[in-house]
């Protein structure tokens, strides 16, 4: 089965299109309004967006090993968490003229230390449709466990970045999502594996 939206972009019109804030984040605000369910259009309203680059996440996965590389790092907005480290998956913005491939194993390398070989799509998906302009497009990175220096920190300082690796048996990551996965790309990279490890493990082998 699949979806078709009843609309698309074209039963959305956007009268106004203004920059409130442009730094490390971008917000505009929009005047616009949309096709509704009964053939009529909406009443003109005004929604803040905040956008940002699309993002690859990678999850990194040793078949051979059965190892899932997560890391750690700090994150300004989880204030309501006993602790603003989380752990997390590989990312980073995609940059002009950069494709998906390029981020995932440049980012793989600055965060991790690891050089990805090969690279299974996911999924897409929005984080924040109601007030975030982004799309992070997720894949499978496969890497060398044998290859990882846990005792080193990773990411880079002209990004304010301190990363640290933990090297996971792959069931071990898994089980995590009960109670310890709170970063919501993470959350689904580890659900799609759970879901798909046995298909990914034919197409890589073990």
């Amino acid at each position: 089965m699949t979806f078709k939206p009843t609309y698309s972009k074209k039963d959305v019109e956007i009268l106004k299109d203004e920059c409130l804030y442009k730094g490390f984040f971008e917000m505009r605000k929009l005047t616009l309004r949309h096709r509704q369910f009964n053939g009529g259009w909406s009443q003109p309203m005004q929604r803040e967006m905040m956008v940002r680059n699309d993002a690859v996440c990678v999850l990194l996965f040793d078949p051979v090993a059965d190892k899932i590389l997560l890391i750690e790092q700090f994150r300004p907005a989880v204030t309501r968490s006993e602790s603003p480290w989380l752990l997390e998956v590989v990312a980073g913005m995609v940059e002009a003229g950069e494709s998906d491939e390029e981020v995932a194993r440049r980012e793989s390398f600055e965060e991790a230390g690891v050089t990805v070989k090969r690279l299974q799509y996911m999924f897409k998906f929005v984080p924040s449709p109601g007030g975030l302009m982004e799309y992070l497009r997720m894949y499978l990175g496969e890497f060398d466990a044998s290859q990882v220096d846990l005792a080193q920190s990773y990411g880079l300082d002209t990004e304010n970045e301190d990363i640290k690796l933990h090297l996971l048996d792959a069931d071990e990551a898994v089980e995590l999502l009960k109670h310890d996965i709170e970063n919501a790309s993470t959350i689904m990279a580890l659900q799609w594996f759970a879901l798909n490890k046995a298909e990914q493990l034919q197409k890589w082998g073990p």
